[in-house]
């Protein structure tokens, strides 16, 4: 057993220990050490901010890579999205182009009732058009055969030269082997005209006397006379220059084609055969 007075000392001690932390209690409840606590902090704060903008880097890095997973799952999603988006703007732009040129292509007055097949360029004109040929999509599985005509909306394209069961081959109308009968819409004169090359004016060189009152402007078209290789009336072009050969008692017209040779992509096909 301890002493008495070891008890006793142990008693004011805890005493004295009591009372001061009841006494310091007392203080801080009533703000007596908010100044050494502020100040403990301004003395600290460059401290705690170093620590805070080294630590920065750290925080950031872990913070991206754990959360770089979910980022670029989510940006591939969305560049998914993006191209799927645009692929279909293209996809429905292309499809309103084509809709709209081939119905441009339906209902040409000047076909009349022979029937028609609307058929794609699939490839050509080769070599920049010096060949004066091109291939369409359709052949005879269509219905097609050669010498058919080959119009657009506009007028003359040429005609068929071969044709193979799915595909056909268009000699153009600006080959200067292609040769046909027209006539002046406007004075009703005959003539024969062929191609002159590829970007040329279609020149009509026999058959226009040199009396005759033909203009710049006046409408060429084909002359459908008998057992000629074209139906009548196909638009050709208009007339762009009137050139007189005294010499030969005749005019030489350059005709400026109705068809846009350099903008094919549809074209239609007559179902109609020279007479033999």
């Amino acid at each position: 057993m301890k002493p008495a007075g070891t008890r006793r000392r142990s008693r004011r001690v805890l005493l004295v220990i009591s009372l001061l932390a009841i006494t310091l209690v007392t203080l801080d409840s009533a703000g007596a050490f908010e100044p050494v606590r502020s100040g403990a902090s301004d003395v600290l704060a460059p401290v705690t901010d170093g620590v805070h903008w080294l630590t920065t880097p750290f925080r950031n890095a872990w913070a991206g890579m754990s959360g770089y997973g979910n980022l670029e799952t989510e940006n591939r999603r969305l560049r998914k999205q993006l191209d799927e988006l645009k692929a279909k703007g293209i996809t429905d732009s292309n499809d309103r182009e084509q809709l709209k040129r081939l119905t441009a292509q339906l209902n040409i007055g000047f076909v009349g009732d022979i029937p028609t097949e609307v058929a794609r360029v699939a490839s050509g004109p080769r070599n920049n058009f010096e060949d004066h040929r091109l291939e369409i999509d359709k052949g005879s599985a269509a219905g097609l055969a050669v010498g058919m005509p080959v119009v657009t909306k506009a007028g003359l394209v040429g005609r068929l030269e071969r044709v193979s069961r799915d595909r056909s081959v268009v000699q153009l109308a600006t080959d200067p082997a292609f040769v046909i009968g027209v006539r002046v819409a406007q004075t009703q004169d005959l003539g024969i005209g062929h191609g002159a090359g590829t970007d040329k004016p279609f020149v009509v060189d026999r058959g226009i006397e040199l009396t005759d009152a033909i203009k710049p402007g006046n409408a060429v078209v084909t002359s459908g006379l008998a057992r000629a290789i074209m139906p009548p009336d196909i638009p050709v072009g208009l007339v762009s220059e009137v050139v007189p050969d005294p010499a030969d008692s005749s005019l030489l017209l350059r005709v400026d084609f109705a068809a846009q040779f350099s903008q094919l992509d549809v074209v239609q096909v007559l179902k109609w055969t020279p007479p033999t």
